[in-house]
Formats: C-alpha cells, structure tokens, sequence
C-alpha cells in the first residue's frame, strides 16, 4: 500500500487560487460572448447588405428608366455638335451623348506580363518599397545608464525617434 503524504496547505493561497480561477473562468465566458457578438454582428451586416443592394439595385433600375426616358426627349430636340459629341443646354445641367469611339478593353496583369516579355520597359512602372527592420535593429538594442547601446557595435545611439520606455506590466490569461 502506498504511504498518504502530509502536506501542510496554506488555506489563504488555495482560497485566493480558488478565486483566481473563478475569475479566469468568468473571463473567459466573456471572450465567448464577445466572439459570439461578433458573429451576430457579422450575420447582422450581412442581412443589412443585401437589404441595402435590394434597394440600391431599385434605385438604378429607375435611374436606367429616367435616363432611358431623357435619350428619348435629347433625339427630338437641336443640339449643339462637335466631332465626339452632342450637347443640349438646359438650365439644370447639359445633357451630352458622346459619339462612339475605338477603345479597348485591358487585363493589366496580361499587358504586364507581356511588356516584362518583350523587354518593354518604357511601358513598365516600378515601385520601390522600403521599410525598417526593426526586429532585427531591436534584439541588438540595450538600454544602459549611458544611453541606447547597439551591443554588436559597443556604439552609444543617438537616433531622433528612438526613446527608451518601461512598457507596463500586462496581465495576460492563457487557456
């Protein structure tokens, strides 16, 4: 038979442990009722969307059928033309149909791959993206009574933009 240990417990910790855990327990409901927020929120928009394109969706049919209408009414009264369009002036605002003209249609992608191809650099942009490495920078970083040291240099760093700060303590809950 195995011997029954003796272990003397300080029953002010295990009631405060008990309660810790009570509040971890009452934390972590809380995280469940805001993801479950969320997600209502999320079904919520989703129904407001499509009322809101069912509406939309009606207001440009009539938009299509006024504008259809004003086509009508533009054919039957003189208009002012030039070489890509006809023009009536009204007091609101100048109705303009413009001639039709050759254009064409683009997969930029396509054309990109194309250019890069046929060696078109005239036809290519290119940007250039720079951004500091700070993680890199940081991890050789210590902050002494001297100011901001860079350890693999021994140099002292005086860079505007660079302030050493205590971040506070952070309670953080892990389940």
């Amino acid at each position: 038979m195995a011997k029954k240990l003796n272990v003397e417990m300080d029953e002010r910790v295990v009631q405060l442990k008990v309660e810790m855990d009570n509040l971890v327990e009452d934390i972590k409901d809380l995280d469940y009722q805001i993801v479950e927020l969320e997600e209502m929120f999320k079904l919520h928009q989703e129904q407001l969307k499509n009322k809101f394109e069912d509406k939309r969706y009606s207001l440009i049919r009539k938009q299509e059928s006024l504008k259809t209408h004003l086509r009508g009414l533009f054919e039957q009264v003189p208009q002012s033309e030039t070489k890509t369009q006809r023009k009536v002036k009204l007091l609101n605002a100048d109705v303009v149909v413009k001639k039709p003209r050759p254009d064409f249609e683009k997969d930029t992608g396509k054309l990109l791959e194309w250019a890069i191809a046929n060696q078109r650099e005239d036809l290519i942009t290119r940007k250039e993206v720079v951004s500091f490495k700070w993680g890199d920078f940081k991890k050789d970083l210590v902050d002494t009574d001297y100011g901001i040291v860079d350890f693999k240099t021994g140099e002292t760093l005086e860079i505007e933009g660079l302030v050493p700060i205590m971040k506070l303590e952070e309670l953080e809950i892990k389940y």
